[in-house]
């Protein structure tokens, strides 16, 4: 990477220890001399590197035109169910959905579980890249009965949430019935979804959607990049 790309990569630096830090809302950040010196930079590279962050939302210029941190960070609604377009757009984040891969398997011990259904019983699989800002911040894995997954248009799955799907097909509301957060290092194929390096710390989310019924509808289990969620 050439000498031009200084500022992109102080900008993912400091992105990294902005949002991984006990940084909050407001803060002010070291004056731009500062942080050339302290990154040995020139002071355009910073200049460059705050505006990036500035239009990614990251920052803002603040009174007497100091630099701000402003937090931008995807949490848990406590009431409704929320997919996570709708959760990344209300904290200000630009989402988009890569669809990986879609398959009919047979339920493993975890999933037959979780989905209240006989071992080896047929699923649907659904694999995505969760982004923000065009950077992939999430790795999904969606598994569904093969029944109702039968009732989706899975082809608009890039576009269109799974959470606003199950809704129309079973006509009825869906709920959260089960959360699991753990720690977890990036497994090979993880790393490479998320433009990571293999072993880099990640949060697991494993859920259960059920319906109004209470009967399960959809298990994910999800690989985040934590810097960009608060649990």
């Amino acid at each position: 990477m050439g000498a031009d790309h200084a500022y992109q990569r102080l900008a993912n630096r400091l992105i990294s220890e902005l949002t991984g830090g006990l940084w909050r809302n407001g803060d002010p950040l070291p004056s731009e001399n500062a942080l050339a010196t302290a990154y040995a930079v020139s002071r355009r590279t910073v200049r460059q590197a705050l505006e990036l962050l500035q239009r990614e939302g990251f920052v803002s210029k603040g009174q007497g035109r100091s630099t701000v941190y402003r937090e931008r960070a995807i949490g848990r609604s406590s009431e409704k169910l929320v997919d996570f377009p709708t959760a990344a757009r209300e904290a200000g984040f630009r989402p988009s959905t890569r669809l990986l891969s879609t398959a009919r398997r047979q339920a493993c011990l975890s999933a037959a579980h979780a989905l209240n259904l006989p071992l080896g019983s047929e699923v649907f699989e659904i694999r995505r890249v969760r982004l923000l800002e065009g950077r992939p911040v999430v790795h999904q894995t969606s598994l569904l009965p093969a029944a109702l997954a039968g009732r989706l248009d899975v082809a608009k799955l890039a576009d269109t949430s799974l959470y606003t799907m199950l809704r129309t097909a079973l006509a009825g509301e869906i709920f959260l019935a089960r959360e699991h957060v753990s720690l977890l290092t990036a497994s090979a194929e993880e790393a490479e979804a998320l433009s990571i390096p293999q072993a880099s710390p990640l949060l697991r989310v494993q859920r259960v959607v059920v319906d109004k019924d209470g009967t399960p509808v959809e298990y994910s289990n999800s690989a985040l990049q934590d810097s960009f969620f608060r649990f």
